[in-house]
């Protein structure tokens, strides 16, 4: 069965204590429904008019699963 993969950038962050604290909460949920996470954080590099923003990447084990 294959994969299926969540991309979430972020336009902006304006406070990073919520982030902080919604990734705290958030995580472990994620995981606790299947996903694992493959990277977090701000791409190294961007092209095509790519956003410079936190950028978080889940897999999970279907589409059932990531829906």
């Amino acid at each position: 069965m294959p994969k299926a993969y969540w991309i979430a950038v972020y336009r902006s962050v304006n406070d990073p204590d919520a982030l902080a604290a919604y990734a705290k909460l958030a995580g472990p949920v994620l995981q606790k429904l299947g996903a694992r996470i493959l990277a977090r954080g701000i791409p190294a590099q961007v092209y095509d008019g790519g956003l410079r923003e936190r950028t978080v990447l889940l897999e999970f084990d279907s589409v059932e699963h990531a829906v």
